[in-house]
């Protein structure tokens, strides 16, 4: 719920970054979000759970360009068309032969976001990723996202009605990529011990979305998974589909060998699956799609400016590196939540040579936005990454995460989840 202050000076200021440091007039109330998305569901767990991440919905909103906007979205359609072609592929299995890039080929990965800093030349892309959560929690709020467009400008639709009926046919054109002409009956929400996970709440969001739709829903942990006879079984009822949120994304955990089997043997569509997140959100993606002309899955140039320059850190000059690394941000292929990355400015030499041996690629830093919001009646700036959800090349909605510190968490006075509004 957008509530207007007296004060709306910031608010007609230009650039849109200028407006996001100066406009306090849109505070948002986490207690207000929790009650409206608890007051939209049958599940009585959600209150208590929603009250308990206090950290979980900012403050207020963020402003983004409704040009910016438009870029993001050239983007996503661009990388769906260069990661489908035959040169791109062929050079992620050549990277990564233990991957079965065959598998379950027509798939798309469900709900992949797709994470932006805004810089002084436009937004950036920072990473991919194809276990992004938190839609199924911000969908309610998108709307919020064209309300201040100009008259006769296009205004995306971000209505939550619109928004469900996108996010249930995700699910099926994605089981019908892989089944063709057969129902989508089941599907089981997967992540490592569920209950105890931030956004279990977006998780049960999901589940009751696809129920009301028709679709049986359960949210699971892996391991309460049986595979037996062909068939994916949990309590002794089939599962057709796995919408997968396990950070394990080659399925190499024991407590995750009953899926990887079914998943081998084509016995689930899984998605995410292996193969999603070899050709989308492996880090070294980035060192292709950004590439120069004639690199298998290199974007077009007006594209791939929006791609920081990212370097596998094993083809890199040491020295040069470490010179130059304080502009520089370096992070694990295969990470994600930014775990185990590193600012080139707050790197040590010990840090520095252990990532020299690890499977790390150094990206261009680009500094996230900055916000202005109220806290405890006091002025406060914290940064922003856009997040932008897409399935299969088409855009979804965009939602921004504000936070203090190196990286995007839960835990920042008047920082979370907002809204973006378009302008």
């Amino acid at each position: 719920m957008l509530t207007p202050m007296s004060d709306r000076t910031g608010c007609s200021a230009s650039p849109v970054d200028v407006i996001n440091s100066s406009c306090f007039c849109l505070p948002l109330v986490a207690a207000e979000r929790q009650a409206c998305i608890a007051a939209g569901s049958r599940d009585s767990r959600l209150p208590g759970l929603l009250s308990d991440r206090t950290g979980l919905f900012a403050g207020t909103a963020v402003f983004l360009s409704s040009q910016h906007y438009q870029q993001m979205t050239r983007l996503v359609e661009a990388v769906a068309v260069s990661t489908q072609t035959s040169s791109y592929q062929a050079a992620i299995g050549q990277r990564d032969p233990d991957v079965d890039l065959t598998r379950q080929r027509d798939s798309r990965s469900l709900l992949m976001g797709f994470d932006f800093h805004i810089s002084a030349d436009g937004p950036r892309l920072i990473e991919i990723n194809t276990n992004a959560g938190a839609a199924f929690l911000t969908k309610q709020f998108a709307g919020q996202g064209s309300t201040c467009l100009p008259a006769g400008t296009i205004r995306p639709d971000f209505g939550e009605a619109r928004l469900d009926a996108l996010l249930v046919s995700m699910f099926v054109e994605e089981w019908n990529s892989v089944r063709p002409g057969r129902p989508l009956r089941s599907v089981a929400i997967v992540d490592e011990h569920p209950e105890a996970q931030y956004l279990y709440p977006d998780m049960l969001i999901a589940a009751e979305l696809l129920e009301a739709h028709g679709i049986r829903a359960v949210v699971v942990d892996a391991s309460a998974l049986d595979y037996r006879d062909g068939v994916l079984m949990h309590e002794g009822e089939i599962i057709d589909m796995v919408y997968n949120r396990l950070t394990d994304f080659r399925l190499e955990a024991e407590a995750n060998r009953a899926l990887r089997q079914a998943y081998l043997e084509d016995g689930v569509v899984l998605s995410p699956s292996p193969r999603h997140h070899a050709l989308y959100a492996d880090k070294r993606n980035l060192v292709l799609l950004g590439g120069g002309d004639g690199q298998p899955g290199a974007l077009g140039p007006d594209i791939r400016t929006m791609i920081p320059q990212t370097q596998a850190i094993g083809e890199i000059d040491p020295v040069a590196a470490w010179r130059d690394r304080r502009t520089m941000f370096f992070k694990p292929s295969g990470g994600y939540g930014s775990k185990a990355a590193y600012r080139g400015d707050k790197l040590t030499k010990q840090v520095w040579e252990r990532l020299q041996a690890g499977d790390y690629v150094a990206q261009q830093f680009v500094p996230p936005g900055n916000r202005g919001l109220m806290v405890d009646g006091a002025p406060v700036d914290l940064k922003y990454d856009i997040r932008l959800f897409a399935y299969a090349g088409k855009p979804l909605f965009a939602v921004a995460r504000m936070y203090r510190g190196q990286t995007t968490n839960f835990r920042t006075p008047g920082g979370g989840l907002a809204p973006v509004i378009l302008v």
